[in-house]
């Protein structure tokens, strides 16, 4: 089971507020802390953590905070040998969380931008060794779209969570095995606001598989396992900063153990939701046997 992640490493500044603040409001935090994340990294350690060989490949800063980071996914056990350090500050996230465990992020990308094509050659055995590559879009879309195309010259399956949302090149639906918007990215991605009508775009535009995640209501599958609509966990919800990451990181290891589309989509939600009961991003993570607890439970 070896899953390779490409994508963004970031450290995540968190405050916690009442309420989030409306456009040119000040509110005093409840609490702050730093942590580690980033899409990629998050996805990564959330595969791992539930059993997958992970690898990955992304970029930092030279700063302390870069090789904290880095040291951080070593220790979790993921192949950062292509992980580089360059000249520009490591990417952070500044995220505010309110009492109801919604958020907002504005994300700076720094050495995540310094990946390009040559970076994805220089790292084409990773891939070759792979068995899903998972890919966000928090590095540049360049680069996104060279590694979905070196990876089906491998035949790999390839995962492509689109956020943040932005728009796609044509090219890239052909590389794309499962695609995996939320509701909001789905309509940035279409410009159409009925979801069933939005995931026929994405279909029709070439992906293999639209995944749609609905929070709270589970998500929506259309492609070649036919259509399903996948209940969520009933959870008291604390924070929900990397509940997207975690489902994405859990979808490619369902896969990998080739479970069918319904029971891999109920095995991303219930990581989905397990995320979502503890505050941050990485920490948040659940392992295997965690989830395999709240299902039995549940």
């Amino acid at each position: 089971m070896e899953i390779l992640v490409i994508g963004s490493i970031n450290i995540d500044y968190v405050s916690t507020v009442e309420k989030l603040p409306k456009k040119g409001e000040t509110l005093h935090a409840n609490s702050f802390e730093d942590s580690a994340g980033g899409k990629g990294a998050n996805q990564a350690v959330g595969a791992r953590r539930l059993g997958a060989n992970v690898s990955m490949i992304g970029a930092v800063g030279k700063d302390a905070i870069g090789g904290r980071l880095k040291d951080s996914l070593a220790r979790e056990g993921i192949d950062v040998s292509r992980i580089n350090t360059v000249d520009v500050p490591t990417g952070n996230a500044i995220i505010t969380v309110d009492k109801n465990g919604d958020n907002t992020i504005v994300v700076y990308s720094g050495a995540n931008f310094e990946i390009d094509n040559k970076w994805i050659e220089d790292s084409e055995e990773l891939i070759k060794k792979s068995d899903i590559v998972v890919l966000q879009l928090e590095i540049p879309m360049d680069a996104v779209v060279y590694s979905a195309k070196v990876a089906k010259k491998y035949n790999k399956r390839v995962i492509l969570n689109p956020a943040p949302a932005k728009e796609l090149p044509q090219e890239i639906y052909q590389y794309i095995d499962y695609i995996t918007p939320n509701e909001t990215e789905l309509q940035e991605l279409t410009s159409i606001e009925n979801i069933e009508l939005g995931v026929k775009e994405l279909l029709g535009r070439g992906a293999k598989n639209v995944i749609v995640t609905l929070g709270e209501k589970g998500c929506y599958y259309l492609g070649e396992e036919g259509t399903h609509v996948v209940d969520s966990f009933k959870i008291n919800a604390v924070d929900t900063t990397a509940a997207g990451d975690s489902f994405n990181g859990a979808l490619a290891v369902a896969l990998c153990q080739n479970k069918d589309i319904k029971d891999a989509l109920r095995y991303a939600n219930a990581v989905g939701a397990l995320t979502a009961t503890k505050k941050g991003a990485q920490t948040s993570l659940p392992y295997g046997k965690e989830v395999e607890k709240f299902i039995i439970m549940k």
